[in-house]
């Protein structure tokens, strides 16, 4: 098949959270002999000089991009494309030389299938589906549903009104109306989509995130009691709901695990973390920028547990599929576990009770047997999330037979 990919950020082999699935569809694709044409903004350098998907892609057209737009800018795009200021901003917010290349591909090549990655880069689909053939089958990946975040966000007390969730969600349910398959990483998620929208639950196919098991698992591996109890959470603090999971660990978790357990160190690690964060650091909590995927997995394999108390947004977490490819113990909420399919306690300990989720952790800190066992299964457990099932399930959807 020849596919086309529009994603709203590069998916280059360094990058770590949702572009590295991406990465890792293009490059299963590629190995199953598919071919690859991608549509990506470029935000700097390191998106110029990337050199890690050409061996997977017959053209890559990068868009000279920048992430912020002053009000007036963002206003007048509002104004003649009639859509939210949600997707007129930020990273994949709307870009003409994305809209012109794409406009140009469809009309001199064909391809079998186009495939939005995020539901930002699903405009470009809904703007041009009347250029698009029809026989083109019109893919929307959707990463997280930003009606249902926008929600949750609102619930939790941040002052968004009703008109403007009223319209993000009129734009946003119209666009995936215009996609013949909607892709969702979870059956939660599904759902979701389904309850707001029931004229989309036929479009709708499950294909899970993945893990990149190869490269994540300890060499030889078998845990080692190093004497340490480090808790790890990682993730880009540039979306909020990772802001939060901190601040709810900080609140409801870390006093009594520091207290039963004195030598206890939290690792809060990924891209800016942002100065409400930054105020807790101390000599056992530990703050710091997240690096390249060398760095983020030695980061991994340097810890003993991994929490996951994430109470905002949707979609599939991909760094609990990584601490558990690592041989970690996971701890977190139902809304971080949604997606993988677990025995509680096999792998993975899940519950929305902070007092339950703490005293697990105080459980496995203290038991260095009880760790290497619980991880183990967490690693048997990633082995079925391995990215190259995920790229085999995406194949048969695009080919109409799931």
């Amino acid at each position: 098949m020849n596919l086309l990919f529009l994603p709203k950020l590069l998916p280059r082999a360094d990058i770590i959270g949702g572009p590295i699935l991406i990465y890792h569809r293009i490059k299963n694709l590629a190995a199953m002999g598919h071919r690859i044409t991608i549509i990506a903004p470029s935000y700097g350098d390191l998106d110029r000089k990337d050199r890690s998907l050409e061996p997977f892609c017959d053209r890559i057209i990068l868009v000279d991009s920048l992430r912020n737009r002053s009000e007036k800018e963002v206003e007048e795009l509002q104004k003649r494309l009639k859509r939210p200021k949600f997707f007129l901003m930020g990273d994949g917010g709307f870009l003409q030389g994305i809209e012109d290349a794409l406009k140009e591909l469809v009309t001199t090549v064909h391809f079998d299938a186009i495939i939005a990655e995020y539901s930002m880069m699903g405009q470009y689909i809904e703007a041009n589906q009347d250029i698009i053939p029809p026989e083109t089958l019109k893919v929307i990946s959707v990463h997280e549903c930003y009606t249902k975040a926008f929600e949750l966000r609102k619930a939790r007390g941040e002052k968004i009104d009703d008109e403007t969730i009223k319209e993000l969600s009129a734009y946003e349910f119209r666009m995936y109306s215009s996609a013949d398959r909607i892709l969702s990483l979870t059956r939660e998620d599904g759902a979701f989509l389904a309850e707001y929208a029931p004229d989309l639950k036929d479009k709708i196919r499950i294909v899970p995130h993945g893990v990149d098991t190869d490269f994540y698992t300890p060499p030889a591996y078998k845990r080692v009691d190093r004497g340490t109890k480090n808790i790890l959470y990682l993730g880009n603090f540039e979306h909020y709901p990772n802001v939060d999971a901190v601040l709810n660990f900080m609140e409801n978790y870390w006093e009594k695990i520091v207290k039963a357990v004195p030598d206890a160190k939290f690792y809060a690690v990924g891209h800016n973390p942002p100065p409400e964060i930054l105020k807790f650091r101390s000599e056992n909590v530990i703050v710091k920028q997240g690096g390249d995927n060398e760095n983020v997995r030695q980061t991994y394999w340097d810890s003993d547990v991994f929490v996951a108390p994430i109470t905002l947004g949707t979609g599939f977490r991909g760094k609990i599929l990584e601490a558990m490819a690592c041989g970690l113990p996971v701890v977190g909420t139902s809304l971080a576990t949604f997606g993988i399919e677990y025995i509680q306690g096999k792998g993975l300990f899940s519950s929305d009770d902070p007092d339950l989720m703490t005293n697990c952790i105080i459980k496995l800190l203290k038991d260095p047997k009880l760790r290497e066992k619980i991880g183990a299964d967490a690693l048997e457990l990633s082995k079925r999330y391995d990215h190259r099932c995920a790229a085999s399930i995406l194949e048969k959807v695009l080919k109409g037979d799931r």
